[in-house]
C-alpha cells in the first residue's frame, strides 16, 4: 500500500511545480471599437495580458504598471500598439488613431485610442497584430459595434492577413 500512496504523492508533488509552467498556455486578446456618442469620436481599446506586453517590449524584468507610471513606457506603449494595430476605411484609406493612454489592470493592459469617425461606414479593414511577433499563437479578437450592429475579425494562426469587416450588403 506504501508504494501507490509514495507514486501518488510524487505526481502530486511534480503537478504543483509544472503548474506555472501551463498557466496561461494561450494568447489571446480582445480589441473593441466603437463610435462614443458623447465625443463623435471612434474609440478603439486593445485588451492584453499585461507580462506579454513587457515580453513584446522586452521588459520581462519590469513591473507593468511602474513602467506604465514613466513617460517613457507610456511612450513605448503607444507606438508599439499604434504600429501593432491597422485600421483602414471602405476606401482602404488608413485611419490614424491618435494614442489616448493605457492603464494596468489585474492581470490586463488596456491601450486607449481615439480617431474620427469615417464618414462612410459601410467596411472596415481590420490588421490587428498586437503580440502576432512575440507569440506564434497569438489570436485577436477584434470587434466592431456600429449602428447597433456587431461585427467580429478573428486574426490568429494560420489568419494573419487583414480583414475585411462589413456593414452593409455592397
Amino acid at each position: 500500500m506504501r508504494a501507490p500512496l509514495t507514486l501518488l504523492t510524487l505526481l502530486a508533488g511534480l503537478s504543483l511545480v509544472t503548474a506555472p509552467s501551463h498557466a496561461h498556455r494561450m494568447h489571446a486578446g480582445v480589441t473593441e471599437i466603437a463610435v462614443n456618442a458623447r465625443t463623435a469620436e471612434l474609440e478603439i481599446i486593445h485588451r492584453i495580458y499585461a507580462h506579454d506586453l513587457m515580453e513584446a517590449l522586452d521588459r520581462t524584468g519590469l513591473d507593468a504598471v511602474d513602467f506604465l507610471a514613466t513617460p517613457d513606457g507610456m511612450a513605448a506603449v503607444g507606438a508599439y500598439a499604434a504600429g501593432a494595430f491597422r485600421m483602414a476605411d471602405t476606401d482602404g484609406e488608413l485611419l490614424e488613431p491618435a494614442f489616448v493612454g493605457a492603464e494596468i489592470d489585474g492581470e490586463f493592459a488596456w491601450i486607449y485610442f481615439a480617431a474620427p469617425v469615417p464618414a462612410e461606414q459601410a467596411s472596415f479593414i481590420v490588421d490587428n497584430d498586437l503580440l502576432a511577433e512575440t507569440f506564434d499563437d497569438q489570436v485577436m479578437m477584434t470587434n466592431l459595434r456600429f449602428n447597433s450592429l456587431v461585427r467580429t475579425a478573428m486574426q490568429g494562426p494560420g489568419r494573419r492577413t487583414p480583414v475585411r469587416v462589413r456593414f452593409s450588403n455592397d
